[in-house]
Parts: structure tokens; sequence; C-alpha cells
């Protein structure tokens, strides 16, 4: 035997205690690097049937679902969607009845194992499928305004298959359908669901009906001894000075009357005036439930109550008023002077309100609060009353310079001020 031969066989156990400490250092490393975890999964799975008789059913809504218990590493984990599960039922070969099905589980992502299934098992019910033709029934709910009423009902298709477990479409006695025609005026056409209700009048489950909806008609027509006519608010009087009426709302817009056909059919105007609604002075909204004045022969259907809302709003309007500004926040010992000494003021608002408007009611203020000395451009504020707003000032900003009072000699610290001048109003309406 040679040397190399002889060294190999010494150390043979050495060199196989060598590779399983290298296997189970990089099987340590991979596990630090992304550990296994064991988790449920926190979303259910859908359960898909399978190898079902085409001339079978599955009795109501199969909609069943599993959750799953899942072993696998970290990074797996946080990739993993219901799509990469895979749960069916297989019915092969089996016949109408009542059964327990294993379900059978399956996920597509390696390297991974799922633990535990809950549940394992569902239960399905069998039976054999069936269709046939049944009635439409049609219901109309309701009646229709006073003065009108339903002439003819049409309902296309009269027929429609029903399909589904044969014990539930056994108990189908018709497709249901109602329509309300409450307090309608004109015709209707709809398309209408169907439900399929057995004898008695209960909806039938675990069916369903082929087309699952119908077209109705019902005509609606006048009597002939009514008529519906516009209501025609009549006002008297004027509103206030400065405000205008912007809008009258009539509720209902419309009132059925009754009388001979021959008397309606010779009404000349299509509209029923209220009695007259007083508007004199007014200067806020008004609301109020006037009688009406019919044709004579003609009658208010019992009942009726109207009311009528007249909206009233002052006139927007405009002024410029020339006004001097104020200083604030001037100390002692110092002197302000603004330039120009007055300033354009356009204010718009409510007619009346600027009508009655006085000099003293707007202020110009100039701020010159810890402003050094010299000369700076400010921006006047406008302070004006609350239903009037300021537009704009002419010109927009004033010079202010601000200097120290030089007194030859010592005199009483005494403040002297001007009056200030009163503001001089130009008004002009928009």
């Amino acid at each position: 035997m040679s040397r190399a031969a002889r060294w190999v066989i010494n150390n043979l156990p050495l060199m196989i205690m060598a590779l399983i400490l290298a296997a189970l250092s990089w099987v340590v490393a991979i596990e630090e690097a992304d550990p296994t975890v064991e988790r449920r999964f926190p979303q259910p799975i859908p359960i898909r049937p399978t190898g079902l008789d085409p001339d079978l059913n599955i009795v109501g809504e199969f909609d069943e679902q599993v959750r799953a218990s899942v072993l696998t590493t970290q990074s797996v984990w946080a990739t993993l969607a219901v799509e990469d599960f895979q749960a069916t039922v297989d019915l092969s070969g089996l016949e109408p009845g009542m059964y327990e099905v294993p379900i059978a589980l399956e996920l597509a992502r390696e390297p991974s194992r799922i633990t535990e299934v809950d549940p394992e098992v569902v239960v399905v019910e069998l039976e054999y499928a069936e269709d046939r033709d049944v009635p439409v029934r049609f219901e109309i709910e309701g009646r229709p305004a006073v003065g009108y009423v339903s002439r003819t009902e049409m309902v296309e298709p009269r027929q429609v298959k029903v399909s589904g477990p044969s014990s539930y479409v056994a108990r189908v006695a018709d497709a249901w359908a109602f329509l309300s025609i409450q307090d309608a005026m004109e015709s209707r056409e709809e398309r209408l669901s169907l439900q399929p209700r057995d004898e008695e009048g209960n909806i039938v489950p675990h069916v369903a009906l082929r087309p699952e909806a119908v077209d109705v008609r019902v005509a609606i027509e006048p009597t002939g001894y009514h008529a519906s006519l516009a209501v025609k608010a009549v006002l008297t009087g004027e509103v206030a000075s400065g405000y205008r009426i912007t809008d009258i709302a009539v509720d209902p817009p419309t009132v059925t009357v009754f009388g001979h056909p021959d008397i309606l059919a010779g009404l000349d105007q299509g509209f029923v005036e209220t009695r007259p609604i007083a508007v004199e002075g007014a200067t806020g909204d008004i609301t109020v439930r006037p009688g009406l004045t019919p044709p004579s022969q003609v009658t208010v259907i019992p009942g009726f109550q109207l009311e009528v809302h007249v909206f009233i709003e002052a006139i927007q309007s405009s002024v410029t008023i020339t006004a001097t500004p104020e200083i604030q926040g001037m100390e002692p010992g110092y002197t302000v002077t603004v330039s120009p000494e007055t300033v354009e003021v356009i204010l718009s608002g409510p007619l009346p309100t600027l009508q009655t408007l006085m000099p003293d009611d707007v202020r110009v203020v100039v701020s010159v609060f810890e402003l050094p000395i010299g000369t700076h451009r400010l921006e006047p504020e406008v302070i004006a009353p609350p239903d009037i707003t300021p537009q704009g000032i002419i010109p927009a900003t004033v010079q202010v310079r601000i200097a120290e009072v030089v007194y030859p000699t010592p005199i009483p610290d005494t403040v002297i001020s001007t009056p200030p001048k009163r503001a001089a109003i130009k008004t002009g309406n928009r």
C-alpha cells in the first residue's frame, strides 16, 4: 500500500468529521440569514370543486374556504399570497346525496410544507340537475295620481326557464316581479328583476332564472274628469327700496283639478293662480300657504296643500369714499407725515347699508409699530362694518416719513393733535 493511500485511510475519520462540521456550519449560516418559521396564513383560501358529473348540481352556493398553517423560510413567508395555494375537493364518481369530502391543499412555493389544514373536509349535497319553464307573474303596487288611471300592462317574456337542483326546481311556481305606480302621472317602462317563488309566495333558494329580468310597460292615462295645471304665484306690492326678488318657489308646482271633461277641455290657460301674496316693504324671505283661485266650475282636489317661498335679498352696489389715514403705534417725540394725505376706498355691499353709511363708519389705518426713523412704503388697512367689503384702496400704498421732534427749548410733554378730516362719500350703483 502506498504512503498516500495509508495517509487517506489513517485520516479518513478526521476528513468525515470535517465534512460534517462544514455542512453544519453551512446550515447554521443559512438558518441565521433566512430563519425557518411556522405560521398560520392570515387569509382564507377558496376551495374549488372538481370532477362533478354534468348531470348533478351542488345544492346551494359552493363558497367554502379553508385555512392553513405553513412551515417555510422567512423570505418565502413574506411574499406568500392566496394565489400560491390550490384547494380542491374531488367529486368524481359521486351520486346524489350528502357527502363529507376531504380537502386537497397544495402550495406551489419552495421550500415550504403545509402543517395544518382547517377544516380537513367539507360537506357537499348533490342532486340531479333540472330545468323547466315557469310563468312570469307581474304585480302592480300603489295607485296613480288623482285624475289618472292605469290602462294596460305588458310583460315580455311571459315565461322564463328555472334551473338548479331538482328538489328546488320542483318547488318553483312562478317568476315574480312588481312595479310601484304610486302617484304616477305618466306611463312606466322598466326592466325588472325576477324572483323565483313557490305556491305560497316564498322565495325559492338555490335556483337560477334565465333571463333574470323582464321588460314591463304600464300605461298611465288621465281619466278625462281631471287635469293637471301649473300653479302661478300672484304677488302684490313692492319690496323695500334697495331690495329685489331673486326667486319664487312653488311647492308643489302643479295641482290636480277636476270638473266636466268639456269644461276642462275648454280651459284657455294651463295654470291656476294663487290668492294675492303681499310683499310690500319686505326686506327678507317670505313663506306663505296661500289659497288658489281655480276657474269657474273647476274644483281643486280635496286636501291639497300649497307652499310658496319668495326669496328676497338686498341689491348689491358699491361706493367710493375719500378718507384720511389714521396713524397707529406712534410714540411721543416723533412726527409722522403721510403722502398722500387722503386715499380713496372702494366698498361693496347691500345698497340699503351703503346708502346709510356715515363717514366715520369706515376707517383707514396705517400702523407704524416698531418702525425706525425714515421713509417707508406701507399698505393701509380698511376697517368697515360687517356687511361691507373693501374692494380696493387708491393708491394701494402710502409713503410714511417718521422723524424725531427737535425742540429748541424744553417745553411740556404734550401732544397737539389736529382733528381728522371727515370723509366725503361718492356713491355709484353697480
